[in-house]
């Protein structure tokens, strides 16, 4: 007897009312296709179409075989036990695997015994891609011993379809769930054949592939999960061998979140495999029964294991711990305290004792070292042109400009070609983030340093002072909570970027001594919080002596979390040149001059 598929239109054979589907006359040629406009009157087994206006219907005749491009295909005779169907949807003949299906599978490294295994068939389908009915490989999908529903792939081009009605969240292989510890869930019907041909027998697929990376209405693409939820709540394993394209990583994810991360383990392939099928084609049954074996524990963001990180820690061994530390520029300091990439440094002192200047002076040193690039936020310096002048100055090692009582120094001033050069060359490793009208709160000025993190490339940032931001202290929180949770999310967002923090912070009102001056400060002095301390990678402190005024300054090392970075309860004894504001080692025997090193292959740095 004929059927629809002998006139190239996807239809039931048997049914009642209209149906909708693709026209096989003029969607070929037609520049939106796939549109509906074929009318099936299934219980008169009649068409016509809406566009074209193409029109016919079945005959009724005896004819034993069904005629298609390329040849005859057997009709069919008895059904097998693989053919009980639902009354709820109907589906072409399927026959035993005929010649051209064989070959296909074989070609693809899925033996006999394996096709039987799944119950794979043969059939005859219209596919839309080959503008004509053709060969198929059907993959029947069963429930509980019965079809719900089949899938069917072209052999003659790529090309897919299912039967319409048919249950669109029963899996393929889904029987071999029950009672089953692993599950081995892949994205199509080959790659289950190809876990089947490694030798396992419990392999499943999900019903209609993964969908794009940025599909729409990603739940109605999971609901197979909760529909098989029993079998996957008591399975001790599911594991996942999907496709490694973007769209087979994102829908993994997706599967591993809604099923359980804690149950999901990872396939990972060997070197240019796609996907299990790829693997057994081109490495052997074998090779992918290793890789699924070798599943690991699904990753999950936020815990990790020692030996992921094997050669980062043997790195860390053979440079003895000091590839993730950076000199400041200044030799006195680098004896007992260095620069670390991720972590939250906190300088105190008490006002006009020098923590801006040292931090520029760092700023400035770290540019020409190591080619740092920096985000400030830094209200204090304001206006820019000011603190152009300080960064400006130590760049160069000369004044802006001589005026009152600096005339009589002996240094040269910066000429306006200087200037500008100067200029572009500060450009080129600092930002300012200016106060705006949308808030100077943690979270803007966090927000913008992300910006500069993933578009300039920095490595560090400060933000000086603490009291300049614009606090928003919800009122649930004490001011304890609140400066304990600014401080953990810093520090974490330098952990997480990559980044240097800085935040300059002044220590509350101290009192004087006889001789003027205030003592030294620690964290605990800062206004607030201890947290000033126990949040902190490293603490420093700057201090000078009042009554000398001659220049000198200590930097006092009050905490150092890596043993490797530093030395806590040091002294480092500096001096800070009025003239052109640079900070030097006080041993120096008169040389005020900032760092200036030669161009290396290590730093690949650049002396301005």
């Amino acid at each position: 007897m004929k059927t629809y598929r002998d006139y190239g239109i996807d239809a039931p054979d048997s049914g009642n009312g209209e149906y909708r589907t693709v026209c096989p006359k003029c969607d070929p040629t037609r520049t939106h296709k796939g549109e509906k406009d074929l009318s099936v009157n299934l219980a008169k087994q009649t068409w016509y179409c809406h566009h074209c206006k193409f029109t016919g219907g079945l005959p009724d005749n005896s004819q034993s075989t069904t005629q298609y491009t390329g040849g005859t295909f057997p009709a069919k005779t008895q059904p097998s036990t693989h053919d009980k169907l639902e009354d709820a949807f109907a589906i072409p003949d399927l026959q035993p695997l005929t010649p051209a299906g064989s070959a296909y599978l074989a070609g693809r490294g899925i033996s006999p015994a394996t096709a039987a295994a799944a119950g794979v068939k043969s059939t005859v389908m219209f596919f839309h891609k080959l503008g004509h009915p053709g060969e198929a490989i059907a993959f029947p999908v069963a429930k509980d011993g019965k079809i719900v529903n089949v899938k069917y792939r072209a052999i003659e081009k790529k090309d897919f379809s299912q039967a319409r009605g048919g249950d669109q969240t029963a899996l393929f292989n889904g029987d071999s769930m029950a009672g089953s510890d692993s599950i081995i869930f892949t994205e199509g019907e080959m790659d289950v054949l190809s876990v089947m041909e490694a030798g396992f027998t419990c392999a499943v697929s999900c019903p209609n592939g993964a969908p794009p990376a940025d599909a729409r209405n990603i739940s109605t693409k999971l609901a197979f999960i909760e529909t098989n939820r029993e079998a996957f709540n008591a399975a001790d394993r599911i594991i996942l061998a999907m496709d490694k394209d973007e769209p087979g990583l994102a829908f993994e994810k997706l599967v591993a979140e809604h099923i359980g991360p804690e149950k999901c383990y990872a396939v990972e392939y060997p070197e240019g495999c796609k996907d299990a099928n790829d693997v057994l084609v081109k490495h052997g049954a074998a090779a992918l029964k290793s890789a699924v074996d070798s599943a690991r524990p699904y990753p999950v963001n936020g815990i990790t294991t020692f030996a992921e990180h094997e050669v980062e820690i043997l790195q860390y061994y053979k440079d003895r711990g000091q590839s993730n530390l950076f000199s400041t520029g200044i030799p006195a300091v680098d004896q007992t305290f260095k620069l670390q990439i991720g972590t939250l440094n906190i300088l105190t002192g008490i006002p006009s004792h020098g923590k801006s200047e040292i931090l520029d002076q760092i700023i400035v040193n770290t540019a020409r070292l190591h080619a740092w690039k920096w985000t400030l936020f830094s209200p204090e310096n304001y206006p820019i042109a000011n603190h152009f002048q300080k960064l400006a100055e130590k760049w160069t090692g000369k004044p802006l400009f001589k005026s009152g009582e600096n005339v009589s120094w002996n240094i040269q001033e910066m000429n306006e070609n200087e200037v500008q050069t100067a200029i572009a060359e500060l450009s080129a490793c600092v930002q300012i983030l200016t106060i705006t009208e949308a808030g100077s709160d943690i979270d803007s000025i966090l927000c913008r340093v992300a910006v500069c993190a993933a578009r300039d490339k920095i490595k560090a940032f400060v933000i000086d002072p603490w009291n300049e931001i614009e606090h928003k202290r919800p009122f649930r929180l004490t001011e304890t909570e609140y400066i304990s949770d600014v401080l953990s999310k810093v520090r974490n967002f330098a952990r997480l970027h990559g980044l240097c923090a800085w935040i300059v912070v002044h220590p509350a009102k101290m009192v004087k001594d006889s001789r003027g001056n205030y003592p030294v400060p620690t964290p605990y002095d800062i206004s607030g919080s201890a947290h000033w301390r126990n949040k902190a990678d490293t603490c420093l402190c700057v201090w000078r002596d009042i009554a000398r005024n001659d220049g000198s300054i200590e930097l006092h090392i009050q905490k150092v979390r890596n043993k490797n970075a530093g030395r806590a309860g040091e002294v480092v004894r500096l001096k800070w040149t009025r003239a052109n504001g640079i900070i030097s080692d006080a041993r120096s025997d008169g040389d005020n001059q900032s760092v200036q090193p030669e161009t290396t292959a290590e730093t690949g740095s650049v002396t301005p």
